[in-house]
């Protein structure tokens, strides 16, 4: 059977599946969940949420009008119509790398690359499916990914080892040779075991984190300086149970023992909080952002422009979905209030 593919704004037209338009990724959704006979398991292999790619192969099955998958409690399994949707689903991933690489973007020492540095708790935030997405669907370009802490992201930054760092900072101590875009501020929370006896409040008073075990960055490095400065400029003992924010998961364990607190910002501290967990807001409120840093005397172009207006989208996404969220609990809490009370 011939496959006619016609690529416009990352869209794939289908031809033998009656003209429909779908989305590139969403083939490669399709063959991940088929491989890992799994929602789950595809979710965590492309770094996005399961409702995420839930509601992409719903939209995908709704706009097909077929079933592409049998679910149960127990596995996931390919219809005939799925089995059939693998198989040129293939084919149309093998017609885009060959039409890439007929036009010269198909070899990687022929493709961009883009080198990002990210902080240590990247994934918690979510960041790790904006950046899968930008390179899920931009295939000429390669991107290359580590955890920095600021210092050497800077250096990195100004010695053009890195192009774009993502990182949490107070955007008064970025060095003036440092472009940056503001994409998140946010109050800083300490994260604690959940038997810690400061876990029962919501909020936790900056004089009583001295009483606290700290753990924090490595000596030296930016966090570790900004934790310093901010206990020492209130008086605080510095107390550090534990150097090195860049093993999350081991910082996530020890935080969990009881071992010392983490301080983090409100958006990933509420992701930690849990069962073993809790996140108490520091009052006074103490502000971190998050910034897009990029060295200021390059020029972005092509690429570069569309990898930063993609990371601003996401954070102005973001911000959206909390807003939203925020009006509807405060509606929410309201109606209860009325509810509850007889004002006759």
């Amino acid at each position: 059977m011939e496959i006619i593919v016609i690529i416009r704004k990352n869209k794939v037209l289908y031809l033998e599946l009656g003209g429909r338009a779908m989305e590139i990724r969403q083939i490669y959704y399709v063959l991940e969940i088929a491989k890992q006979k799994s929602f789950s398991g595809a979710a965590k292999a492309l770094f996005i949420t399961q409702p995420a790619i839930s509601q992409q192969v719903s939209s995908l099955e709704n706009e097909l009008q077929i079933k592409l998958f049998q679910r149960d409690t127990h596995k996931v399994i390919l219809t005939k119509e799925g089995e059939r949707f693998c198989e040129y689903g293939k084919k149309v991933l093998e017609a885009v790398d060959n039409l890439t690489e007929a036009f010269g973007q198909g070899r990687s020492d022929q493709k961009m690359i883009l080198n990002i540095g990210v902080f240590p708790f990247y994934r918690i935030a979510g960041l790790a499916r904006a950046l899968t997405f930008f390179f899920s669907t931009n295939p000429n370009v390669l991107g290359s990914m580590k955890v920095v802490e600021n210092y050497k992201a800077f250096e990195k930054l100004k010695n053009k080892v890195l192009d774009f760092a993502i990182i949490k900072a107070i955007p008064e101590t970025i060095p003036g040779y440092i472009s940056y875009d503001i994409l998140q501020e946010e109050n800083l929370c300490a994260v604690m075991s959940s038997k810690n006896e400061y876990a029962v409040k919501e909020y936790i008073d900056i004089q009583d984190l001295g009483k606290l075990p700290l753990l924090t960055g490595e000596r030296n490095s930016h966090l570790y300086d900004y934790m310093k400065n901010l206990y020492e400029s209130n008086g605080l003992n510095f107390n550090v149970a534990f150097f090195n924010t860049n093993e999350a998961e081991l910082m996530l364990e020890m935080m969990a023992s009881g071992t010392g607190i983490l301080l983090a910002t409100q958006s990933i501290a509420e992701k930690i909080s849990g069962k073993n967990a809790k996140a108490c807001v520091i009052i006074p409120r103490q502000k971190l952002c998050t910034v897009l840093a990029y060295k200021k005397e390059c020029k972005l172009k092509g690429l570069q422009i569309a990898f930063r207006n993609h990371i601003l989208h996401y954070y102005q996404t973001l911000q959206s979905e909390e807003e939203e969220n925020l009006v509807m609990q405060v509606e929410g809490s309201a109606a209860d209030f009325t509810e509850k009370t007889d004002f006759k």
